[in-house]
C-alpha cells in the first residue's frame, strides 16, 4: 500500500495543484477582487451587469479584502499566508462568512490549496487560479497595476507595480481572450467587461495546453 503524502512535501503540491488543471469550462463569472483602485464600486458595477446579462458571479478576493470584502467569498487567495492569521479572524469579527477555499503558492496553514506563481502579484495569481478552475470570463476589480491607483488602505503610490506587470505581459497570449478590466493598466491591457462580453459563451482554447500547475512556471 502506497504511503500517503506528508504535509509539505513538494509532491504533494504537485499532485494537489495538478487537480485543478482539468476542470470543466464554466461560463460563470469570475470577479478578482482586490486592493488598488476602488475594488468595491468596480464589484457593484459588475454585480449590475451580470444582472443584465443573466450570469452568476464567484467570487476571488487577495490580500486585505479577505478581511474586508462584505459578501460571500468563494476563493481566498495570497501570495502572503502567513497574514492570514490576522485577515481571517478579521473577516469573522466583522460577521462575514468564512471563505470557501482559501489559495497559495505553497502549503501554510490556513490555506486548503496551492499552485504555482506566475510572478505578477496577488492580482494575477487570482487570475491563474480562476482559469485552473475553468473560469473563460475573469473581472478584475480593484486590480489597476498602476502606481498612481496607490492602495485602498494604505492610500499610498505603488511604486513596485512595474515589476510585477511583466509577470502580465508574459501571459498576455493565454489570458487576452478570458480577462478584462475595469481600471488602469490592465484595463487598457485587457479591455473593459462589457455587457456583450460578459453574455458571450467562450470556448477555453487553452484547457488542454494550460501549464500544469505545480510543474511549469
Amino acid at each position: 500500500m502506497q504511503k500517503p503524502i506528508p504535509f509539505g512535501d513538494p509532491r504533494r503540491l504537485i499532485a494537489r495543484s495538478m487537480q485543478t488543471v482539468s476542470q470543466p469550462t464554466t461560463q460563470k463569472i469570475a470577479a478578482v477582487i482586490c486592493g488598488g483602485g476602488d475594488p468595491m464600486a468596480e464589484y457593484m458595477e459588475l454585480v449590475y451587469a451580470c444582472s443584465r446579462t443573466q450570469k452568476e458571479i464567484v467570487t476571488f478576493c487577495g490580500n486585505d479584502q479577505i478581511a474586508r470584502f462584505p459578501y460571500h467569498v468563494d476563493h481566498a487567495g495570497t501570495l502572503h499566508p502567513e497574514k492570514l492569521v490576522d485577515w481571517l479572524p478579521a473577516r469573522s469579527a466583522a460577521g462575514c462568512d468564512k471563505p470557501d477555499r482559501v489559495w497559495s503558492h505553497r502549503p501554510c496553514n490556513n490555506v486548503t490549496d496551492w499552485t504555482r506563481d506566475w510572478q505578477g502579484s496577488t492580482g494575477l495569481f487570482l487570475v491563474k487560479v480562476a482559469r485552473e478552475l475553468g473560469h473563460v470570463h475573469v473581472v478584475l476589480c480593484g486590480v489597476p497595476m498602476s502606481v498612481e491607483a496607490g492602495h485602498f488602505i494604505r492610500k499610498t503610490p505603488w511604486g513596485a507595480c512595474h515589476g510585477f506587470r511583466r509577470g502580465w505581459t508574459n501571459r498576455l497570449p493565454e489570458l487576452m481572450p478570458y480577462v478584462r478590466s475595469y481600471n488602469g493598466w490592465t484595463h487598457s491591457l485587457f479591455g473593459f467587461p462589457d455587457d456583450a462580453w460578459l453574455a458571450t459563451d467562450i470556448i477555453d482554447a487553452h484547457q488542454q495546453h494550460a501549464p500544469r500547475a505545480g510543474l511549469k512556471a
